[in-house]
């Protein structure tokens, strides 16, 4: 069993091997169900967003992008996504 501790803002810090198990990268929702044994249930929010942040960098830069520089950031970051 992993363990974590509460902190005094009511947070707590999902262990790495239970990030790993579900598959979860910042900015990933968590859904907390509490079934009828008084557990909680963790899930991946099928609705969490699928960046890996690939445009943060043009974003912050305020820099105005091509359709083919779009493209390209696009599928340099599926490349990225897949070969993990």
């Amino acid at each position: 069993m992993t363990t974590a501790t509460l902190t005094c803002k009511h947070q707590i810090t999902i262990p790495k091997v239970i990030r790993q198990q579900m598959n979860l990268r910042e900015g990933d929702r968590i859904e907390f169900q509490l079934n009828a044994a008084g557990e909680i249930v963790l899930q991946k929010d099928r609705q969490s967003p699928k960046s890996d942040g690939a445009a943060a960098r043009f974003i912050k830069s305020g820099k105005r992008l091509s359709l083919a520089e779009i493209k390209a950031a696009a599928k340099a970051g599926a490349l990225k996504s897949f070969s993990q």
